[in-house]
């Protein structure tokens, strides 16, 4: 990968941190429920991502990725999805929930990083991204 793509990814991935937070000004503003729904709905899709990137890192050939990658991945899916089918009941319960989802995916791809099955420079951008995007869930979860 080139500097310029690096860059780029960098970009999104934090741009990606954004939309809980614009929600939150949403909230404060003109459509509280909306803002509440859309919030978490967007936590479970990067949640979903994640676990799609997991299946992706599964297809690479690859003797050392191990076969409970689908699983996890298969099982953050789902969750994320019922933390949206939750949300409609407690926003702050689902908020929590995504927080938790994000935080186990982070944890897997920690093991993946050490395992040398990610980039080098992935990591920092992932952590970093996951840390902002559970603070904003879980600060959701504070004011709901």
């Amino acid at each position: 990968m080139t500097e310029d793509q690096s860059r780029l990814v960098r970009y999104l991935a934090y741009a990606g941190v954004l939309p809980p937070w614009l929600c939150l000004a949403l909230h404060l503003t003109v459509a509280p429920a909306l803002a509440a729904f859309a919030s978490i709905s967007y936590g479970a899709v990067i949640a979903s991502f994640v676990c799609g990137m997991h299946w992706g890192i599964y297809m690479r050939p690859a003797a050392q990725v191990p076969v409970n990658l689908l699983l996890t991945s298969n099982a953050g899916a789902l969750a994320a999805w019922a933390m949206v089918l939750v949300s409609v009941w407690s926003v702050a319960f689902a908020g929590l929930g995504l927080a938790l989802v994000l935080a186990l995916l982070l944890v897997i791809d920690r093991r993946l990083w050490t395992a040398g099955l990610l980039q080098p420079w992935f990591w920092p951008v992932r952590r970093n991204a996951s840390i902002g995007l559970g603070a904003g869930l879980i600060l959701w979860s504070i004011l709901a």
